[in-house]
């Protein structure tokens, strides 16, 4: 990791075209020097939770846990479905309710949607009740004049795209603020 700025993208589908996973793509296209950005990409391994489980050592369970945990910051960017949250991102979320993973970390979770506004409030409170420090500046919103994603797009058509790819580095200014402002160093 570089200087100790650590970024993980979560994605909160597991859809091989997802357009949230193609703008995390393309956040990592435009990551700044200085900071090390990683996409979580198995949270297709992490086990339906319950809660009789949830002492039991699971490899999966693990590695989520530990990919939060070395995060100064986590970038959720997630689609609603049926008018809620993926069942994906509330499963993997479920899991770390009791071990904190969470707790005071700050968040930028973007709607890349314009017409995504009840999960993403859902997740919003979600995340509040886990102690997830949510950023307003980390958190756009997408409207008709200011799109964070295109149809059918990719990674590269995000970048390309002049007005996207300008808010995809204002993002990444307002992140790095926040991950400066709230690191610690231990001595």
């Amino acid at each position: 990791m570089n200087d100790g700025k650590y970024v993980l993208g979560i994605s909160g589908s597991l859809r091989a075209a997802s357009l949230n996973s193609a703008f995390l793509r393309a956040m990592s296209l435009h990551c700044p020097a200085g900071i090390t950005f990683e996409i979580y990409d198995s949270l297709d391994k992490i086990p339906l939770f319950n809660v009789d489980d949830e002492s039991a050592q699971n490899p999966a369970v693990e590695h989520w846990r530990n990919a939060l945990s070395r995060a100064d910051l986590v970038l959720l960017a997630s689609p609603e479905y049926a008018h809620g949250v993926t069942g994906v991102i509330k499963n993997a979320l479920d899991w770390i309710v009791s071990s904190g993973e969470l707790l005071d970390k700050p968040l930028s979770l973007p709607n890349l949607s314009v017409r995504a506004h009840l999960a993403h409030s859902q997740l919003s409170e979600i995340l509040n009740v886990m102690g997830a420090l949510l950023h307003e500046e980390c958190c756009p919103r997408a409207t008709l004049e200011a799109p964070y994603t295109l149809p059918d797009a990719t990674e590269f058509t995000l970048v390309e795209n002049a007005g996207i790819g300008s808010r995809i580095n204002d993002l990444w200014r307002n992140i790095e603020s926040v991950i400066t402002s709230t690191k610690t160093i231990t001595i």
